[in-house]
């Protein structure tokens, strides 16, 4: 009986230490720097990684590009976060076999819940030291944990300030483009024919 008593008392305090804990989390955050947020991947293109015309696979550039950018949104939630939308995936330049790919992301924007990121790849051929733009993106994550607060973010550097700045305007044509894709959705056949 006593440990009856004892262990609904341990779980009273428990769960107030839980509570305390989801409130602390669920305050206003301060600002983060974009740079706070940067997530940096290299690698060399390796013939597993090429296509038939024997350069960068574009699914496997895609693949970097989401595992960096959502590096950078778990940076600014510290929470879990799930791809929403891969918008203005724009392909610049091929990335040739023995070339390194260095990836660059960071958020550019941040919701109620959702956070933009944005990534560029930038190629480098590793003989000559030639740098060139092979691929930019801009990314929607969302905060699996409803109720979280999420910091805003601060650009710093010019390229900061110019990315962000085209937020707001990335953002209402996402919003249209949503509606749109719950319309065609819903005008899509699921029966094999």
């Amino acid at each position: 009986m006593k440990f009856a008593i004892f262990m609904r008392k341990l779980l009273k305090i428990a769960e107030f230490f839980a509570m305390i804990i989801v409130a602390k989390r669920m305050e206003v955050t301060d600002m983060l720097t974009c740079k706070e947020t940067k997530a940096v991947q290299s690698h060399i293109i390796m013939y597993p990684h090429l296509n038939a015309h024997r350069t960068l696979f574009g699914g496997q550039l895609m693949q970097w590009l989401d595992e960096s950018g959502g590096i950078s949104a778990v940076r600014l939630s510290r929470s879990g976060v799930v791809t929403a939308s891969i918008d203005h995936l724009d392909f610049l330049h091929p990335l040739e076999h023995g070339h390194a790919v260095c990836i660059e992301s960071y958020v550019s924007g941040v919701g109620h819940r959702s956070i933009e990121v944005f990534s560029k790849a930038i190629g480098e051929n590793l003989i000559t030291g030639e740098r060139y733009l092979a691929n930019t993106s801009f990314m929607t994550f969302v905060v699996k944990e409803k109720g979280l607060a999420l910091p805003a973010i601060q650009p710093e550097t010019e390229e900061e300030v110019y990315i962000c700045s085209g937020y707001n305007e990335r953002r209402a044509k996402r919003e249209t483009q949503i509606k749109q894709s719950i319309d065609l959705a819903k005008n899509i056949s699921l029966k094999l024919k």
